[in-house]
C-alpha cells in the first residue's frame, strides 16, 4: 500500500478565467496531521473538495487513499471522515434521528467513541439541530466525522463557532485520534494557535502556489527573524537570497529570510553587524510573512 494516504499531481484549478490552484504538488504521509493553512480565497477548501471528488480539477490528479478522486469507491468513501466549514446538517432532524442516519449508512461505525464525544460535549439528542447553537452544531458535525473510526479524517475549519474551551476539548479529541495506528488528518483552520497544537507538517498555499510544505519544526528552523545593528548605517542590500521581509531604519536592520543555513549566515557576518539577535516567530507570525506578495517556497 502506498505510504501518501493524500498525493496531489500538478494541481490546476480555474475559476471564471482566475487561476486558484497552479500546479500544486503535495503528499500527506500516513499517520500524519497536516496542517493546511491560507488566506480566504487561497484555493484551501477547493483543495478538499477536489480530493473527495465534490469538485473536478482543470488539470492534474489528486488521490485520497490510493484512489483516485474522480472516481472514489464507496469502500473508499466508508474509511473517510469529513466536516465541512459551516456545519452544513439537516435542519429539520433531531439530533437522535440524525445520529440513527448517520449509523445506519456507515460500514463501521463506533458506538463507543461517538458516546464518549456525545457525553464530552453534552450535546441533546432530543433537540432538532435547527434548534442548537453554532458551537454545538460544529460539536455534532465533528462527532459524527469522528464516528466512523475513519482512517482518514479532514477537517474543514473545524472549529468555526467553538469557544475557546470547546476548541480545547476538540484538539486533545483529535490528538487521542491521530495516536490510534495509522489514523491521518488533514486539519484546515483560520485558527493557527490551533494548528500549530496538534499539527506536525505545514502547508500553506498563497498566490496559487503551494509555498511551504515541510515539517512544522523544520519550518520554525528555517524561518529566521533577525534584528541586526551595524556600527554606521545599514547597507541597502545584503546580497541574500529569499528574503521575505526587509526594514531598515538607521543603524538598524530587521530581516525574515526563508531556507536559512550556514552559507546565509557566512555573507551576513562579512557586512561585520555590531549585533544580530533573532526574533522568535509563531507559526502566526510565519504565515503572515510567507503569504506577502511574492512568497518564497520553503519545500522539504
Amino acid at each position: 500500500m502506498n505510504d501518501s494516504v493524500i498525493k496531489v499531481e500538478n494541481l490546476v484549478k480555474y475559476f471564471d478565467g482566475r487561476c486558484v490552484l497552479d500546479g500544486i504538488n503535495l503528499n500527506v504521509p500516513r499517520g500524519c496531521i497536516y496542517g493546511l493553512l491560507g488566506r480566504n480565497g487561497s484555493g484551501k477548501t477547493t483543495t478538499v473538495r477536489i480530493l473527495l471528488g465534490l469538485e473536478s480539477p482543470t488539470r492534474g490528479q489528486t488521490f485520497i487513499l490510493d484512489a483516485e478522486s474522480t472516481n472514489l469507491p464507496a469502500k473508499v468513501h466508508g474509511r473517510i471522515g469529513y466536516a465541512a466549514e459551516g456545519h452544513n446538517l439537516i435542519q429539520n432532524y433531531k439530533v437522535s434521528r440524525l445520529i440513527k442516519l448517520c449509523k445506519d449508512l456507515s460500514p463501521q461505525w463506533n458506538d463507543e467513541f461517538f458516546n464518549h464525544l456525545i457525553e464530552t460535549f453534552r450535546l441533546p439528542a432530543d433537540r432538532r439541530v435547527r434548534q442548537l447553537s453554532i458551537g454545538m452544531r460544529a460539536q455534532l458535525n465533528l462527532s459524527l466525522a469522528m464516528a466512523i473510526d475513519p482512517e482518514l479524517l479532514i477537517l474543514d475549519d473545524p472549529t468555526l463557532g467553538l469557544d475557546t474551551v470547546a476548541r480545547r476539548q476538540f484538539l486533545e479529541l483529535a490528538i487521542d485520534l491521530i495516536q490510534q495506528q495509522g489514523r491521518t488528518i488533514l486539519f484546515c483552520s483560520h485558527i493557527l494557535s490551533d494548528v500549530e497544537r496538534i499539527a506536525d507538517r505545514i502547508g500553506i498555499l498563497a498566490a496559487g502556489k503551494l509555498v511551504v510544505d515541510c515539517p512544522l519544526e523544520e519550518l520554525k528552523k528555517r524561518v529566521k527573524k533577525l534584528r541586526v545593528i551595524f556600527p554606521e548605517s545599514a547597507p541597502a542590500n545584503l546580497y541574500l537570497t529569499e528574503i521575505i521581509n526587509q526594514q531598515i531604519q538607521g543603524r538598524e536592520m530587521v530581516i525574515t529570510v526563508a531556507n536559512w543555513n550556514q552559507q546565509k549566515q557566512t555573507v551576513l557576518e562579512t557586512f561585520k553587524p555590531a549585533s544580530c539577535t533573532e526574533i522568535p516567530m509563531s507559526l502566526e507570525d510565519i504565515f503572515i510573512e510567507c503569504t506577502k506578495p511574492n512568497p518564497k517556497s520553503i519545500e522539504s
